[in-house]
């Protein structure tokens, strides 16, 4: 690709960002300041190297999955925030104390424009100091035999704490609860063993369900996940198709304890069924993992990559 294939492959996509209609050739000519023809012959070359697309015979031009990803990959590395910038938001996610991963997730929302996740996963099992217990509205007379609902909130090393709720098909006293947070009362290795919170042969049925329940709960991984943000894609013009509506918010809700980028890095992921994701490797203590920005294939990556590297950085005390 030659560099004025460059400048107008360039121009053409954020051109497309900001209308998200075909561009015309006359449009790039002119801010260029190149003649038609140019313009013209270099455009079919761009189109014929795969990079962009002409929808239809009297229309413009198109960015392809091809041409984003060239496009976005150009905004590397990502442009810093000013340093007065960066010190207000090491201060605020310093003061938010344990709520730091969920204010970084909104703020990281507010700056981009778009839905973020953060995924953390600890590099090793990490120790219950103690679960707390408490049941979640209790069943009504008239509301039949569903299941009833316990919140279990375990205080993990570190200061972290781990919410699960649980589903009992009996309703647990006060007394209960009390005997199984005694039981757990740590430090234990995550997830609980069998051996720590199984039932004796005393137990009750209601304590030996309730025990298992939990073990089963704390077993599942202890992935940390942190979303915000989910309703800005209806601001998306792209909201508009039910099939891409229904596939981001498909990503954004979809578990994933796979990580690609290590601590400190960025990834790119194009267009993937019409969406990218902006991705920056965090590390805070023993937990590693990603703060992801979802948006549609038509992405401000320039704005995103520097809000996820800046906020990454901040994360872990850079």
């Amino acid at each position: 690709m030659t560099e004025r294939q460059r400048r107008l492959l360039y121009l053409l996509v954020d051109t497309y960002i900001q209308t998200q209609t075909p561009v015309p050739s006359s449009t790039l000519a002119e801010q260029l300041s190149l003649s038609p023809a140019t313009v013209r012959y270099e455009l079919i070359e761009l189109e014929q190297a795969g990079f962009i697309a002409k929808p239809h015979t009297s229309a413009g031009r198109i960015p392809t999955r091809q041409g984003f990803r060239h496009y976005a990959l150009s905004k590397l590395p990502p442009s810093p925030f000013p340093q007065a910038t960066l010190d207000r938001l090491a201060q605020a996610l310093e003061g938010a104390g344990a709520r730091r991963e969920g204010l970084l997730v909104q703020v990281a929302s507010r700056l981009s424009g778009y839905p973020a996740v953060l995924r953390l996963k600890p590099q090793r099992a990490p120790k219950v100091l103690q679960v707390h217990l408490s049941q979640l509205s209790p069943r009504q007379p008239s509301a039949g035999s569903g299941p009833e609902r316990v919140l279990a909130v375990a205080v993990l090393e570190g200061g972290r704490v781990r919410e699960v709720r649980l589903e009992l098909s009996f309703t647990p006293s006060e007394a209960l609860l009390a005997e199984a947070e005694r039981r757990l009362h740590g430090p234990l290795e995550l997830p609980v063993s069998p051996q720590k919170a199984e039932g004796s042969p005393k137990d009750t049925l209601a304590m030996r369900e309730l025990l298992e329940v939990i073990r089963r709960a704390f077993s599942q991984g202890s992935l940390e996940e942190y979303r915000e943000g989910v309703g800005l894609l209806l601001s998306e013009p792209e909201a508009q198709n039910p099939v891409f509506l229904r596939q981001a918010i498909a990503k954004f809700e979809t578990s994933n304890d796979e990580t690609l980028t290590p601590p400190g890095g960025v990834n790119l992921r194009v267009g993937d069924e019409g969406l990218s994701l902006v991705q920056a490797g965090v590390a805070m203590g023993d937990h590693a993992g990603e703060l992801s920005l979802l948006g549609p294939i038509r992405m401000r990556y320039a704005q995103a990559l520097s809000v996820a590297y800046g906020l990454g950085q901040v994360y872990m005390g850079k």
